[in-house]
């Protein structure tokens, strides 16, 4: 019986929640928010503006919102809430010396607390980008001292662990292996020294367990090439002798939006039909069809689990998702579900692939960004041999030849989703979404990839593509966002990668 009401409880709180936030989207859209913002800004002038930068915050998510805040921090200085936005809104804008000055201030004012190492990292990447790794070391060095002696200061330190990797190196050009290793024991070291509650702390080693079974063995694993240059060189490598040699290969990345076809835990598992629906009206607007939902999964699902390499969430991505302060299992949100989904199949990933299929090469499934950071597109993409680019950018062709000096064979546009369509710089011709689509795409696709490199950004349906492209003899890497962050669009969060502005 008690299980049965904890069942219905979690249910009718989710469809709350739907329900309050498309309530919120629509006062928004039909600017009822705002009016109430200046209703209350008249008699309450701090409350009224912070509510004003948060309704346009999500009324125009695209725009840049940067000044706004600048502003409003000048009328506040000391309040924390407006530093804060300030922060936030400056590093989706790549506008560095804002972030740092609103940083600084509220570092100086020792309001800091461990949730605030988004803003370092989403800074220290831009600082990275521009070339100035000695402001990452004082900035990492400034903001742990503002937590010294507080709870947070562990908690901290762990969500940092991978710009302490990146920019405190202790061993320089390390193997592959070594630098696998160096990291798993400096981990582990840090999570025991979190104090974490039980359910983060248990869901972490079970992640550092799995990655080094992974890695473990006769297997050739990439899961760290957000710090180590020798692995994405490793990569690079692979696929330009698998391009020299003519020989067919794959990368498919799986992120929290794949689980859409992945299988859920038994005590999460009637969570996953409704997720699975989430997630295509997140990506484009409407639920499918049930056929073409059997469908799209089962192509997808192959796609991921044939790859001849496949990019998973490292413990990186999990440390960033994860409430660190409290007792988060990660069961509570969609992204969160999607995680432990990819994490229970990869406990199961040999049936999945087949007894006789060797293993894959697991890499991270931000390695696309992480190919960007270490600057090693040139070598991969090369000039001696023809590329094609699948993705829904009309420019991206005229892109790649003029920065890579490249030779594109063909490049196919396909229709934007709706997490990237509002950003394009250009409008999309096709008024259809992908799945509608997607045939009249995979016929043109199968006559172009042999003995190609094929670049594939066609988020979920896009692994399906490269899957396509492998098996008419091409080596397709599925490459995402990073097509965005070329043409200067911020589609992804700046704890990935930001285009400067």
């Amino acid at each position: 019986m008690m299980a049965t009401t904890t069942f219905n409880f979690r249910a009718i709180r989710g469809s709350l929640r739907r329900n309050i936030r498309a309530a919120i989207f629509r006062a928004i859209d039909n600017g009822l928010l705002e009016s109430l913002a200046r209703a209350i800004t008249a008699f309450n002038r701090r409350r009224g503006l912070y509510l004003q930068g948060r309704i346009l915050g999500v009324a125009r998510r695209h725009a840049d919102h940067a000044e706004f805040w600048q502003v409003a921090t000048i009328e506040y200085p000391s309040d924390a809430m407006f530093l804060r936005q300030s922060i936030h809104f400056a590093l989706r804008a790549g506008k560095r010396a804002q972030a740092e000055e609103a940083l600084a201030s509220l570092v100086a004012a020792r309001q800091t607390r461990a949730a605030d190492c988004d803003f370092v990292i989403g800074l220290a990447y831009i600082c990275e980008q521009c070339g100035d790794r000695a402001s990452i070391l004082s900035l990492v060095r400034r903001f742990l001292k503002s937590l010294r002696g507080t709870r947070d200061y562990r908690i901290a330190a762990l969500r940092l662990n991978r710009v302490i990797l990146a920019f405190f190196p202790r061993t320089r050009n390390a193997t592959v292996g070594a630098s696998h290793e160096r990291s798993r024991r400096q981990l582990v070291k840090m999570i025991e020294r979190a104090s974490l509650q039980t359910a983060p702390r248990l869901l972490l080693e079970h992640v550092v367990q799995t990655e080094s079974v992974l890695a473990g063995g006769d297997s050739f694993a990439l899961l760290e090439t957000d710090v180590s240059h020798a692995q994405c060189k490793a990569f690079v490598r692979l696929v330009c002798s698998r391009v020299a040699t003519a020989e067919p290969f794959s990368l498919v990345r799986i992120g929290d939006g794949e689980a859409a076809c992945l299988p859920y835990e038994p005590y999460l598992a009637w969570l996953a039909k409704g997720d699975a629906v989430e997630r295509e009206k997140i990506w484009w607007g409407n639920a499918l069809t049930p056929s073409q939902q059997r469908r799209m999964h089962r192509l997808v699902f192959n796609a991921i689990w044939s790859a001849d390499s496949i990019g998973i969430p490292t413990v990186a991505r999990f440390i960033r998702e994860m409430r660190l302060t409290e007792n988060d299992n990660l069961d509570r949100t969609l992204t969160g579900r999607g995680l432990r989904s990819i994490l229970y199949s990869l406990g199961h990933y040999k049936s999945f692939r087949g007894s006789t299929a060797p293993a894959p090469v697991f890499t991270s499934c931000h390695l696309h960004q992480d190919l960007a950071r270490w600057d090693l597109y040139p070598e991969l993409m090369g000039t001696e041999h023809d590329l094609v680019l699948v993705s829904c950018h009309p420019e991206l062709a005229d892109f790649v030849q003029t920065k890579f000096g490249s030779k594109v064979a063909a490049s196919l546009v396909l229709p934007p989703d709706r997490v990237s369509g509002p950003a394009l710089k250009s409008a999309a011709m096709e008024s259809r979404s992908l799945p509608d689509v997607l045939d009249d795409f995979v016929a043109e696709l199968r006559t172009l990839a042999r003995g190609r490199l094929v670049l594939v950004g066609g988020g979920y349906l896009g692994k399906w593509l490269v899957d396509i492209a492998r098996a008419e003899g091409g080596v397709a890497l599925d490459l995402g966002s990073v097509f965005d962050y070329w043409l200067g669009l911020s589609t992804r969060s700046y704890l990935d990668l930001n285009p400067l502005r």
